[in-house]
């Protein structure tokens, strides 16, 4: 079967002159489609009422006065490549994901352009796995030890939300697993594609009475597009539920995810892109920049409904993180970060004419950073070792009242949060210090049911995200940390209008909102120390736009788009004497568009194609490096084979079909102009998922 992908690969990427004739292709894809319309099932697609929980009180999303998207994967995972997180959110309007194929730095998720400023893995945005915070108290959220394959669904506020989940929630994610199920099962995967890429699986379920048992193993490798670029990545997650009654269950869950390397092959200029886009920088060769990471997480959830009027809710966690990494400079360029964090929380709801939830959450996180030189990846002598600490504790309050046509939703929220560093490298003097960032912050909407089919709504919030350890961490003096930075506040409006029918079978969304943000953490590199990242606070920024999205069923044909328009500005910031006021926010594309087409016929064979276009963005402040559009073509195909009891599905996947030439990664403000990761031209990965 190896070989067989692998001389279909070679056909593939062989045939240059018929893959530059877009036309060509287009209209073999579009005839794929409705080739088989004679096939096709005539009963329609029926979409449940989509009841949301995001929002702490439960509630269809119809009603909802915020900007909020929901997706089901059920189906969806069949033909999943299940490599890259970005797989599962690009239908989401106002989220952009770059740096999908730099394993050693994550990827980086931005909501309405917060989010934009990290440097590796998420910053500003929560995320939030099966009801337990997967972002560390300090606002850092990596998704190397996501199970990207039991995701059953995705809930996405779009908006402010400290209100709700406090530190770092200009946007939310809640992913939930896949838990409960009819029957046993087993299943086993190996899939492969363009620069080596492997995948293999193995994931099995087991129901006995009210209890439901979880297995899932899998491993992940990759030689990657760019030279130095290989990565490899070993997850294992274990799950236990109990149904105790109809309203009370207990869930506890195990994950551990070993990554042993992930090479980093750097930003490049824009003339060495012209001379081997595939290249990596000399100088991350020369150090070696890497990283290898052991993460392991054990958490439990419980949930009780006590009577008619009153439910119990509460969570814990505990987790730990080793990374080890090096980053293409000698002093302090080899890093030992040991990470210990842990959380719990508790709510309690009350369902009279107002349901109202009171809730706590407790995250405390300790960091034992050192530093060594790296002597072109080597490790030297020691330059840093210290303690940081992150402690927080917020209390909440959330309403929901409806009269009539209308919903109203309110929300307070104080948090206490101690930022902590202690000095254990006395050589230098001790520049151990602390400070405290504590915030409060409402929120509130209004949601009006014009008709069955129609409704609006309008809210305000106010949010804030403290700087993260790394950034305090990182400061120009190279000890301590920098005291000088502040949280970022913002204020948030939304006015949003959706129109659906009667039969459920379209809906379109379409969103107006504008957020001011005061302090603004924004990442730099400092001509004195090229190649590390340092952070300021911007005066003053704004970002406005509209979102549109929508979708149409026909029978077993699924039309959805989304469409992003933001203008992202400084209204106020002037940094070493440059004043940026009225630039653009760099590494925020000004619109985002998605399409997409799925169709399953009657012999269950599955098609998809999707089309993403993605705005200019700015590298820099000062808006003097424009990086231009882009535009992607996927395609994916399977078909499910039932044999007795045995189900096979082999699936196909073609990703930038017209192999665009474009940017995976844009570095924010790289010193040198060493702006660019450059992404894979066409790739093709296959496999076969066989279930029993």
């Amino acid at each position: 079967m190896i070989k067989s992908f692998q001389g279909l690969k070679e056909c593939f990427l062989n045939h240059q002159v018929f893959m530059r004739n877009k036309k060509v292709i287009i209209f073999f894809l579009i005839q794929i489609f409705f080739g088989y319309s004679q096939n096709i099932i005539n009963d329609s697609i029926k979409l449940d009422e989509v009841v949301i929980s995001i929002t702490k009180i439960k509630n269809s999303i119809k009603k909802s006065p915020f900007a909020i998207s929901s997706f089901d994967f059920t189906n969806f995972q069949s033909t999943a490549q299940q490599f890259y997180f970005s797989e599962f959110l690009e239908r989401t309007p106002g989220i952009f994901i770059s740096n999908d194929n730099n394993f050693a730095q994550d990827a980086r998720i931005s909501i309405r352009g917060f989010g934009s400023r990290a440097n590796f893995g998420i910053r500003g945005i929560k995320l939030i796995v099966d009801g337990v915070p997967e972002t560390t108290p300090d606002g850092q959220s990596q998704i190397d030890n996501l199970n990207l394959e039991l995701i059953q669904n995705i809930e996405v506020i779009r908006g402010t939300s400290s209100s709700l989940y406090g530190n770092s929630s200009a946007g939310v994610i809640k992913i939930k697993s896949i838990m409960d199920f009819k029957k046993n099962f087993s299943k086993i995967a190996y899939s492969l594609g363009s620069d080596n890429q492997t995948k293999k699986q193995a994931f099995f379920g087991v129901k006995k009475n009210n209890s439901y048992y979880t297995f899932l193993i899998s491993e992940t490798k990759s030689e990657g597009y760019r030279d130095f670029g290989d990565f490899k990545n070993s997850n294992f997650n274990l799950n236990y539920k109990k149904n105790i009654s109809k309203d009370t269950w207990f869930n506890i869950s195990f994950n551990l995810v070993n990554s042993p390397y992930a090479n980093d092959p750097g930003g490049l200029t824009f003339t060495e892109v012209q001379e081997n886009r595939k290249q990596a920088r000399e100088k991350n060769l020369q150090y070696k920049t890497k990283e290898d990471i052991t993460h392991y997480k054990l958490s439990s959830s419980f949930s009780k409904k006590i009577n008619e009027k009153l439910s119990f809710s509460s969570y814990m966690f505990i987790s730990k993180r080793d990374f080890n990494g090096k980053i293409p400079v000698k002093n302090g360029g080899a890093i030992d970060l040991e990470r210990d964090y842990w959380g719990l929380g508790s709510s309690l709801q009350l369902n009279f004419k107002f349901k109202t939830q009171i809730g706590f959450d407790i995250g405390n996180q300790n960091d034992l950073r050192k530093r060594y030189n790296n002597n072109q990846g080597n490790i030297g002598d020691l330059v840093l070792r210290q303690k940081e600490k992150f402690k927080t504790i917020g209390f909440y309050i959330v309403n929901n009242f409806e009269l009539n046509n209308f919903t109203l939703s309110s929300g307070i929220r104080y948090d206490i949060n101690k930022v902590e560093v202690q000095d254990m490298y006395l050589k230098d003097g001790d520049f151990s210090d602390d400070i405290n960032l504590n915030s409060f912050n409402p929120s509130l909407g209004i949601n009006y049911k014009i008709n069955k089919n129609s409704r609006i709504f309008i809210n305000t919030s106010s949010g804030f995200e403290t700087p993260t350890l790394n950034e305090f961490s990182s400061s120009p003096i190279g000890i301590g940390f920098n005291k000088d930075l502040k949280s970022q506040i913002n204020m948030g409006f939304e006015l949003g209008y959706s129109l659906f029918n009667t039969q459920k079978q379209s809906n379109i969304d379409i969103v107006y909102f504008k957020s001011i943000t005061n302090d603004e953490i924004l990442s730099y590199e400092d001509e004195n120390y090229p190649n590390q990242k340092f952070y300021n606070n911007a005066g003053k920024s704004e970002r406005n736009g509209i979102e549109i999205s929508g979708f149409y069923t026909f029978n077993k044909t699924i039309l959805s788009s989304s469409y992003s328009q933001g203008n992202y500005i400084f209204r106020e910031f002037k940094d070493n004497g440059n004043n940026y006021k009225g630039n653009k926010i760099p590494g925020i594309p000004n619109n985002v568009l998605t399409a997409s087409i799925e169709h399953k016929t009657k012999n269950e064979l599955s098609l998809n194609l999707n089309f993403k276009k993605i705005g200019a963005i700015y590298a820099n402040n000062s808006n003097t490096t424009k990086v231009d559009d882009f535009s992607t073509w996927n395609f994916k195909i399977g078909k499910e084979l039932k044999l007795n009891k045995l189900v096979i599905y082999p699936f196909l996947i073609i990703n930038n079909i017209f192999g665009e030439e474009y940017f995976d990664n844009i570095r924010i403000n790289a010193f040198g102009g060493r702006h660019y990761e450059p992404a894979p031209k066409r790739t093709i990965f296959g496999g076969l998922r066989i279930i029993f």
